[in-house]
């Protein structure tokens, strides 16, 4: 379904005669005055017997109504990371309508915190999300402290959260300020969302708030309240609505053991998604190393698709696009021998009514400059160094990246999480009621609580039920860098053409369906000069010999509606798939992998329920 774009509007503020800051919008205070932390501690830890409820456990989750200054998570960390006894895994969920602008939040964390907690101040200010709407993954402690924040109106994110929250921190301005964050709407979806141990806690103990509680089946109680406050409020769940949330949303026991075929980017990604988490993984490929097929070009594009509406596609392209950019960036903080250049990628109009279309997109203003421009052609051909027909959209995040070394760092960062089974193909897949059993040619190649078919269309040979996955060949063709001395960013408009690692330059690629040819043609190469000549008019001086040109084939896995299938094959199912990826594995992998591993191991998901339903591995099955 298509909405308009929804702007994210940064938070106004000012400070109050005690030089507490006080949101502009709601006239209300953004913490206590007795100090920035102390309601932190007293109220939502203490309210939710934190520390302690989370000692020995594998995960616990947290769900906030309003992340404001990220007081509330500050302290949780700093308590998590303070506790011998703390859980494996901390997952914090948190709903926020007008994020602080980051330097507003760095120069009030300044002011704010202690000085033992100026350096997780400092981590949440360097990887703030952009102002755009929907769910942000963040990972802080090697992934072991994970903070979800969801942007956007209560109202509307809580419907699309899926996760099983064990405590809940119902905080916000006060409900005289701002009654729909406390209305029986909101705590309906609070019911909805928890674990059945869950609890909560807030510092108001206004009657239309125990009894909106009362309604969504929570049993509350006052206590004693930080002074000067008489009362807070504590709470848990009916125990009737307990047994019921542990009738339909059962606990999952995550799998200790998963089998992973394919070593592309889809493979090597959820290997270590799953890695990350404590699992055991065995990747099994059929090529002696990863990344051969299509993952094995020598440069791909990472860019985000953009639309006049907000279409549920549109929707997972930006999410997934704003993913994999703090991923990678990640990744070559943490000195991985990534290879890659954030360099920005422009898109250029197919004609002056597409150009119009862009510029009115960014006119509106729904999308933030950081992540998306509109450059008229003068720009546009000032900022690519050759002339272009028409302006476009510049992706200042945008990147080329080498998939190949994407793949080797996944598997480096996973370590002796994955298990590598190279130069076997799987063959047959076997499930005795408890346990998957792979098959190679000659023996058996991994036995395995779950699996995931990440071996593009090759997934079809071994699944159960028939997958909607087309080949497509693609052909790319390298250019010498001295035809183009002065291109240094990704251009693309129905093609696209980028640096490579070892200096040329990446030009395609031909889309052709139905088509199974690996060898590299002549013609093909004719057809990716033809794209180059309508991004870049006239910017080959001379038009190269096709003989002369190097080039490679590889097949993408497309499906009918270009989304790919992220997910279980059956309800409750221990068979997965992750394919799909078409000409978007570098942007769609590393989300796709996070959804999938989230899923098998009864996570918080990073997506919005849609748009989980929209790339679901069953989508195309009836009745699905």
């Amino acid at each position: 379904m298509s909405r308009p774009l929804q702007p994210i509007r940064h938070a106004t503020f000012d400070f109050d005669r005690e030089g507490v800051p006080r949101s502009s919008d709601y006239d209300d205070r953004y913490h206590s005055c007795e100090g920035p932390l102390a309601q932190s501690a007293y109220v939502f830890l203490g309210g939710n017997g934190l520390p302690g409820r989370w000692a020995g456990r594998d995960r616990f989750v947290v769900l906030e109504t309003g992340f404001g200054l990220g007081l509330n998570f500050l302290a949780t960390w700093r308590a998590w990371r303070d506790d011998p006894a703390r859980c494996a895994r901390l997952h914090f969920v948190s709903v926020e309508k007008h994020p602080f602008a980051p330097h507003d939040l760095a120069a009030l964390y300044q002011r704010l915190l202690p000085p033992d907690m100026a350096d997780l101040g400092r981590l949440v200010v360097e990887h703030w999300p952009l102002p755009v709407s929907g769910l942000h993954r963040i990972e802080f402690d090697g992934g072991r402290v994970v903070l979800t924040l969801a942007l956007g109106d209560v109202q509307d994110v809580l419907p699309q959260l899926v996760l099983r929250a064990n405590a809940l921190y119902l905080d916000g301005f006060s409900p005289t300020k701002n009654p729909d964050m406390w209305s029986s709407r909101t705590f309906t979806q609070l019911k909805r969302l928890s674990a059945a141990d869950v609890t909560l806690a807030t510092w108001t103990i206004a009657a239309a708030v125990r009894k909106a509680l009362s309604d969504a089946s929570f049993v509350t109680e006052k206590r004693a309240g930080l002074p000067p406050k008489r009362d807070m409020l504590v709470g848990h769940l009916h125990p009737a609505a307990c047994a019921a949330a542990l009738r339909h949303r059962p606990e999952l026991t995550p799998p200790k053991r998963v089998a992973v075929i394919g070593a592309g980017l889809a493979g090597c990604s959820v290997a270590e998604r799953l890695a990350a988490r404590g699992i055991a993984v065995t990747l099994i490929e059929r090529h002696a190393g990863p990344a051969q097929e299509a993952s094995g070009n020598a440069a791909g594009v990472l860019r985000p698709m953009i639309a006049r509406d907000d279409s549920v596609v549109a929707r997972f392209s930006r999410a997934a696009f704003l993913h994999a950019s703090s991923h990678l960036h990640r990744l070559a903080a943490e000195g991985r021998s990534l290879k890659w250049a954030p360099t920005g990628v422009v898109l250029i109009a197919h004609d002056a009514e597409h150009e119009q279309l862009q510029q009115a997109v960014c006119a509106t203003h729904a999308l933030p400059e950081s992540l998306v421009r509109y450059l008229p052609s003068p720009e546009m051909s000032r900022h690519i160094g050759y002339p272009v027909a028409h302006g476009g959209w510049w992706f200042p995040l945008g990147a080329w990246v080498n998939p190949a070394s994407l793949c080797d760092v996944s598997l480096e960062r996973a370590g002796a999480g994955v298990t590598r089974v190279f130069s076997n193909e799987a063959l047959r897949l076997d499930h005795d009621g408890t346990r998957w059993r792979v098959s190679g040619a000659r023996h058996v190649l991994a036995e395995a609580d779950a699996v995931v078919l990440a071996n593009a269309a090759d997934a079809n040979a071994l699944s159960p039920q028939p997958l909607p996955l087309v080949r497509v060949r693609g052909q790319v063709t390298r250019l010498p860098r001295a035809l183009l001395p002065d291109l240094h960013m990704t251009v693309c408009r129905e093609g696209y053409i980028c640096p490579t690692p070892d200096g040329d330059l990446n030009l395609g690629a031909s889309f052709d369906i139905g088509d199974e040819d690996r060898s590299v043609r002549n013609d093909s190469h004719a057809g990716n000069l033809a794209r180059l000549e309508r991004l870049l008019p006239g910017a080959l001086a001379t038009t190269p010999d096709l003989t002369t040109l190097r080039g490679r084939v590889a097949f993408r896995t497309a499906t009918p509606d270009r989304m790919p299938l992220v997910g279980a094959q059956s309800a409750g199912g221990t068979l997965h798939v992750f394919a799909g990826l078409g000409a978007r594995g570098i942007v769609w992998a590393p989300l796709g992998a996070e959804l999938l591993a989230a899923q098998m191991c009864g996570d918080p998901l990073p997506l919005e329920t849609d748009i989980t339903l929209a790339v679901s591995a069953r989508r195309f099955q009836p009745h699905s």
